[in-house]
């Protein structure tokens, strides 16, 4: 036989190359609802300044006491951080994230600043406690002091760094977006952060002691311990077991926020000299914030809990449909019974190799 010569063969085909699918563009709706949030917090914004302006800077008389003081001559500055806030945590760094992975790296400085939070307030709540309130103020009625008392003195410096802290709440909302967990950036934790420096400043401005001065002295408190939460939360997966006190957390502020409601409400049963602007600024506020973290809580807690219950007991129902299955097929198998939940695994077990048998 002649072998056919080479040159007659067809050349081979060469194999195709390899082809990878196109990866899926990221999921953008995230941004969508951040820029609501955003929409909602300005908002809410422009009402808190108009609202002061009209209702509380022009009828009261500003404290003459601290016209030097950074940030304190216009209430403009204070809006427009708060401004600038809600734009890059809303915004213009979701945005910058979005095709980026979370920054690595940030756990030392994040555990650096929830340990200076929590001195920080700690120092404020102490300063507003020695200012009056572990002492000569009263729950009902406590009227503010302008002059040049020692403690009244004390009371005004204690406030004025409560305004600055709300500024330094900033950062948290920073962690959270250079993490890409936009989840937390919802809009009680927007508008919180946000409201505040502007609400705290009108009051420090003209009411800078005195009865009102009660909400940043549990506000101080309760950031006490919310900063600490953070901060063990921040040290990893080995000390998170131990934070199951999360929701308590919550309670905690609702707490605060109910104080300063009851707190308000007697004063309207006593004589007693304080602009009702501020009793009413303080009261909505408070209501607003309670509401919102009472359906925080809802949703957070009773929900998921309502969930995992019933998941439970969709996985308890079909281990008992197999177990009831085996017995059918093995007499020896219908005397076993789910005593307790912690023992699905051991009677699973048991009943797959029971039934093999």
């Amino acid at each position: 036989m002649t072998p056919t010569p080479s040159a007659s063969r067809p050349p081979a085909c060469p194999p195709p190359p390899l082809t990878t699918p196109p990866e899926a563009p990221p999921n953008t709706d995230y941004l969508d609802e951040l820029l609501r949030r955003g929409k909602w917090t300005l908002l809410v914004l422009a009402v808190c300044y108009v609202y002061g302006d009209v209702t509380v800077a022009r009828p009261l008389k500003p404290d003459p006491r601290q016209d030097q003081w950074l940030l304190m001559a216009s209430p403009l500055p204070t809006l427009a951080i708060s401004v600038l806030y809600v734009a890059l945590s809303t915004y213009w760094g979701p945005r910058y994230m979005a095709n980026r992975g979370p920054v690595t790296g940030l756990r030392p400085y994040m555990m650096a600043y929830n340990a200076f939070q929590v001195v920080f307030c700690a120092y404020i709540f102490w300063e507003a406690g020695m200012g009056g309130w572990f002492g000569s103020y009263s729950f009902v009625c406590q009227r503010c002091d302008y002059s040049n008392n020692p403690m009244a003195v004390r009371m005004l410096h204690a406030g004025y760094w409560y305004l600055v802290s709300k500024f330094l709440d900033f950062i948290d909302t920073l962690f959270f977006v250079l993490n890409k967990k936009t989840e937390h950036i919802s809009l009680l934790h927007v508008c919180h952060h946000a409201m505040m420096p502007v609400c705290i400043w009108y009051g420090i401005k003209h009411h800078s002691g005195g009865h009102t001065t009660l909400t940043f002295l549990l506000n101080s408190l309760v950031h006490v311990v919310m900063y600490l939460y953070y901060m063990l939360a921040a040290m990893g997966p080995r000390v998170r077991p131990y934070l199951w006190w999360k929701k308590y957390l919550t309670k905690l502020q609702m707490v605060q926020f109910s104080t300063v409601i009851v707190q308000n409400f007697l004063v309207l049963l006593v004589d007693c000299n304080i602009p009702s602007v501020l009793l009413v600024w303080t009261s909505g506020v408070s209501f607003l914030f309670f509401f919102l973290f009472t359906d925080f809580y809802i949703k957070e807690y009773r929900r998921k809990s309502k969930t995992q219950a019933s998941t439970r007991r969709e996985r308890l129902s079909g281990l008992r449909s197999v177990m009831e299955g085996a017995a059918s097929l093995s007499p020896d198998l219908r005397g076993l019974t789910l005593t307790s939940p912690a023992a699905e695994v051991t009677q699973l077990v048991t009943v797959r190799s029971r039934a093999a048998l």
